[in-house]
């Protein structure tokens, strides 16, 4: 990190910013996806060009697969020339870097995003190998949305919901000791500043609202008792980047992803869960 420093300090043509957080779905496609979203959409950026039709996949520090992405822009007509943005995987977590230069052209940045990404001590890749990353698609057929209500409070709908992230979270942890595949994550609808609407391996029946671009997702899904008792809820759940669980309110049938935010910013949450520990509110088993 110091040689990286002083190389910045150097050539004093270009800034940078790295984040680090560890996100509830670690995918590096569906996180450059969201950056890029929030990049594009700034005002700042907006007439951004990327140099490139499709990000560029690459391998970083040890890795042995394309698992990174990068992609540069070139801003004439802002007070920047270039911006440039790229993603790593480390683990369960993402690194993101953001450069933007004022003389420099897309070209010259990219150069300088590589060195600053070369001069960075990745550590060592513990367990298995980071899956090779791919740009998100636009999904061929859009999810469609009826008359979606919020459902009743159900206490039993919470418990399975909440139980349900833990039997996932344990499932994840045992495929860490399994060869990786990585999801083929699509977007659905346009994205926004404030979430992005995926879809995993063409699945037909949910979706997840990646929220910004700092890890935080919200799972929209048939409810465990909704199938069990045959009344179609869809339960939805918001996975911060600590672990924590979320559970909101079900609908009667799939909500639209506006429904969903509106539901997410009301705060309103029937449940927690962190760790082992539940917190359930009372107004979860009201009539």
């Amino acid at each position: 990190m110091t040689s990286l420093l002083n190389m910045i300090r150097r050539t004093r043509t270009f800034f940078a910013t790295i984040y680090l957080f560890h996100p509830a779905i670690a995918d590096v496609s569906l996180w450059f996806d969201r950056s890029q979203t929030a990049l594009e959409t700034r005002d700042l950026f907006k007439n951004a060009s990327p140099a490139t039709a499709d990000p560029i996949t690459f391998a970083v520090g040890g890795a042995k697969t394309a698992s990174s992405m990068r992609q540069v822009y070139a801003t004439p007509a802002g007070q920047y020339r270039s911006t440039a943005l790229s993603v790593v995987p480390v683990g369960d977590w993402i690194v993101s870097v953001r450069m933007s230069a004022k003389a420099l052209t897309s070209e010259q940045l990219d150069a300088r995003l590589q060195e600053v990404l070369a001069a960075i001590r990745w550590p060592k890749v513990v367990g298995i190998e980071a899956v090779a990353a791919a740009p998100v698609k636009v999904c061929t057929s859009p999810l469609t949305f009826g008359k979606a209500k919020l459902a009743k409070p159900d206490g039993a709908d919470l418990l399975m919901s909440l139980m349900g992230s833990s039997l996932a979270a344990k499932k994840k942890a045992e495929a860490k000791s399994q060869p990786s595949e990585r999801a083929n994550w699509c977007r659905d609808g346009d994205a926004r500043t404030e979430y992005g609407m995926y879809r995993s391996d063409g699945a037909s029946t949910g979706y997840v609202l990646a929220l910004y671009d700092a890890g935080r997702v919200v799972s929209v899904y048939p409810s465990i008792m909704g199938q069990i008792n045959k009344t179609g809820i869809y339960s939805v759940s918001l996975e911060d980047v600590e672990g924590t669980v979320s559970s909101f309110q079900s609908f009667t049938a799939l909500p639209s992803p506006k429904q969903v935010w509106s539901l997410i910013g009301s705060g309103q949450r029937t449940g927690t869960k962190t760790g082992n520990q539940l917190t359930i509110s009372p107004k979860a088993f009201s009539k």
